[in-house]
């Protein structure tokens, strides 16, 4: 995936320290009956979520499926008016990222990926998982934590309070601006979300005891990560089991039982009819250390042994000693000179040696640099790369002292910039739902063999909710994953 580079969190930093600080005081919120340290009014809350509604939508994209689209908003709308911030200029989105996750952003701008809508079986799951991301927002979580923030250092902002990556400090990664977007909860808020949800599920006829499945399949997906792209709400909520003890221990206590509603499953399987399922090669995909691209028609060979990653904006690779970055992004310009001039005499940077060249037939400019920061000197190569209608930047950058090491791999990798001509790269297609109606009784395994996945039997078992001895009934709705 690339898209056009987000300005970094720096913007972020800036754009909080504009608000005043002039509503200092301690409120009660309705949701919880807490009363709370309030630095941030609540025009600054919405100012905040649709400033960076914006960046969110830029950096993540949204699943391009209008209908989709409208169904989020009207669902996640029903639930919110039933909150106690039901003013609120409540926004719901489906991001299209292929994570089962979702998050929350202040003032009232709620996200779900595609990935989390592949692995609900049915509406009240989703009604669930949307609830609680509103609970964030009804108890003022991310306001809270601000003001706590703020209070702390005597005005400072937000911007220090996660701790960057290692390479982070070096430069605009591009997922910079949205470290600032997922803000860790605590396990207290995160509990307190999940009991938010269980409330406002019951006001709008949504049986909780669905979240409980949730948590289950939220354990399986963390199992079957095998440490591998791990969502970032693992390393903050508590466990899934303990979630759903507690909310478990919460329905049996509630004076007000819920009853067992329709859950709309048949409605809403068919509905992700279509839906892309895991990461869509159109937008770039890796095979070992090459990256193809077919949409953008291009191909590149990064360092053998560098850890890669296919962003929205980016698509970076870190050195295996992690002091060394590569990064491929979009120009904001057509014309090489135009995006070399730009960056050569920017603010801070230290031009070397500069050249126009071809590379593989594309007109470039090639160029050595070097630049201060607060953690010391840096040093790299920009190259700039014209092909069809574009300009690619190649950026590769490491610290002064070792840039001698990677400057030979970062040209070598430079110089692989090429137009893609496979035409089997070129006609990739990302893998699709399909739900299919039983016409029989069968096991989750037979049901596999007869309509078989282009996935394994155990991605196909998460899907669904089962296992695979599991058995359906004629006329059951199951998941297929269909394409390359």
């Amino acid at each position: 995936m690339i898209t056009r580079s987000l300005s970094t969190c720096c913007g972020f930093t800036l754009a909080l320290a504009s608000f005043s600080l002039g509503l200092s005081g301690c409120s009660t919120n309705l949701a919880t009956g807490e009363r709370h340290l309030n630095l941030v009014s609540e025009s600054q809350e919405i100012a905040m979520g649709k400033e960076y509604d914006g960046e969110v939508q830029a950096s993540l994209g949204a699943y391009d499926d209008a209908e989709l689209q409208r169904y989020i908003q009207e669902l996640g709308s029903q639930i919110a008016a039933k909150t106690e911030r039901a003013n609120l200029p409540w926004t719901f989105r489906i991001v299209d990222d292929p994570v089962v996750n979702a998050f929350a952003l202040p003032g009232g701008y709620i996200y779900v990926t595609r990935g989390l809508l592949a692995h609900m079986n049915n509406e009240t799951q989703l009604a669930g998982v949307v609830a609680h991301e509103i609970g964030h927002v009804t108890a003022k979580h991310s306001v809270n934590n601000m003001s706590n923030q703020m209070f702390a250092q005597l005005g400072m902002v937000l911007g220090t309070i996660l701790a960057p990556e290692e390479m982070q400090k070096y430069g605009e990664l591009a997922n910079a601006a949205l470290s600032i977007l997922f803000l860790k909860f605590s396990r207290d808020d995160e509990t307190q979300a999940d009991n938010l949800a269980v409330r406002y599920m019951v006001r709008v006829d949504h049986d909780p005891r669905q979240l409980i499945q949730v948590m289950n399949v939220l354990e399986r997906v963390s199992e079957a990560s095998g440490g591998g792209r791990v969502p970032e709400w693992l390393s903050t909520h508590p466990s899934p089991p303990t979630r759903a003890q507690d909310i478990s221990h919460q329905i049996d206590t509630m004076k007000m039982k819920p009853v067992a509603s329709k859950t709309n499953q048949a409605e809403y399987l068919n509905r992700l009819t279509g839906l892309t399922f895991g990461d869509n090669p159109r937008e770039g995909y890796f095979k070992d250390n090459s990256f193809f691209h077919p949409d953008l028609k291009f191909r590149m060979d990064f360092p053998k042994g560098w850890k890669t990653a296919n962003q929205k904006q980016a698509v970076i690779a870190q050195s295996e000693d992690q002091d060394a970055i590569l990064q491929l992004t979009l120009a904001n310009t057509r014309s090489a000179d135009s995006a070399s001039n730009g960056f050569f005499t920017q603010q801070g940077v230290t031009a070397g040696s500069r050249q126009a060249l071809s590379i593989n037939g594309l007109r470039s400019v090639i160029g050595s640099f070097s630049a201060s920061t607060e953690e010391g000197p840096l040093a790299g190569s920009a190259a700039f790369v014209e092909y069809d209608g574009k300009v690619f930047q190649i950026l590769g950058y490491s610290a002064q002292n070792a840039w001698p090491d990677y400057q030979s791999a970062v040209k070598s990798a430079t110089l692989s910039f090429s137009r893609l001509t496979d035409s089997r790269a070129l006609s990739v297609k990302p893998m699709k739902i399909n739900v299919v109606t039983l016409p029989e009784a069968m096991t989750l395994e037979q049901f596999s063999q007869r309509y078989p996945s282009a996935v394994s039997l155990a991605t196909v078992a998460l899907a669904n909710q089962a296992e695979t001895t599991t058995k359906f009934k004629r006329g059951d709705k199951l998941k297929q994953i269909v394409g390359q």
